[in-house]
């Protein structure tokens, strides 16, 4: 089935003092979106050094801890798929893609390159087309006709030397060690399966969908009493979805599910707004991006 259009949007978040709220569902245009399958499935994408044994390891970690919540309340299982190639990475079969973008883009792409028109030189050449200093773009594919979430992308820039993976204290304000935390992978990956669950950025700190992290902050590897309050009633065991009683699976309606048609890139006209950048070596905030499917 051919999509009719693609829009990037890009949703951004002020900074809020912490306080006790309830989940929210990600309404992008006003509308909630619904995940129809109980199977979580993902994959990473390989490139030259990444993702590393210790980045694996996060990933793992930040996957298992999404597992150990659900278990409490839900059937929603989560499986790893084989490994893809970056480079044409897709985003709309169904999977979470997680892709370590190991340089960036102005080191590795010609000046003169196409890829700087139509914005595809992350995909064209693996790497960061975004802000230098953002440690993680999150984006989100679902369709307009359904509201069915059909593949999620979380891009993480191991260009900065931002990323870290081990379980240590803060690094000092604006400096970065090997032995000491800043932009912790385990913490941003959690965040951003949450986004492909279906959930919206918040802007109290201390939630797991805080759409802000402190410098050296590790307090979202884990599941907030919040967010797993909206784990449980968006995935209840044995029930659906609420409000999402018209979604149809991804693959209703198509020959092969296995090999979803690749959506057109994004037409003119069209705008995306790169992560949110390192504010003063004290805070690391964080963008998301989500394309519409005119499915």
């Amino acid at each position: 089935m051919t999509p009719s259009r693609i829009i990037l949007l890009a949703s951004l978040f002020p900074i809020a003092e912490a306080q006790a709220q309830a989940y929210e569902r990600a309404r992008p245009d006003g509308n909630i979106l619904c995940r129809s399958s109980r199977t979580f499935t993902y994959a990473l994408a390989t490139s030259t050094g990444h993702p590393t044994a210790e980045e694996r390891a996060a990933v793992q970690a930040a996957v298992n801890t999404w597992r150990q919540a659900a278990s409490s309340c839900s059937d929603l299982s989560f499986e790893q798929t084989a490994h893809v190639t970056d480079g044409k990475l897709p985003f709309a079969d169904g999977r979470a893609l997680i892709v370590f973008r190991p340089v960036k883009c102005a080191d590795v792409v010609p000046d003169n390159d196409g890829c700087y028109t139509d914005g595809s030189c992350g995909e064209k050449f693996g790497c960061w087309s975004h802000e230098s200093v953002s440690v993680v773009n999150a984006g989100t594919t679902w369709s307009t006709a359904t509201r069915e979430i059909v593949g999620a992308r979380i891009e993480l820039n191991a260009s900065s030397g931002m990323l870290t993976t081990v379980d240590g204290p803060p690094c000092p304000q604006g400096t970065i060690g090997s032995d000491c935390v800043v932009g912790d992978v385990q913490s941003l990956v959690t965040r951003s399966i949450g986004e492909a669950l279906g959930f919206a950025l918040v802007a109290r700190t201390d939630s797991t969908m805080s759409s802000r992290l402190d410098w050296g902050d590790t307090q979202t590897r884990t599941i907030d009493p919040g967010t797993l309050q909206g784990l449980c009633e968006l995935y209840p065991r044995g029930q659906p979805t609420p409000g999402c009683t018209n979604v149809v699976p991804p693959d209703a309606g198509t020959p092969d599910a296995g090999t979803p048609e690749e959506p057109p890139p994004p037409k003119s006209g069209c705008s995306a707004t790169p992560s949110v950048p390192l504010l003063g070596a004290l805070v690391l905030l964080l963008g998301t991006r989500r394309r519409w499917l005119g499915l």
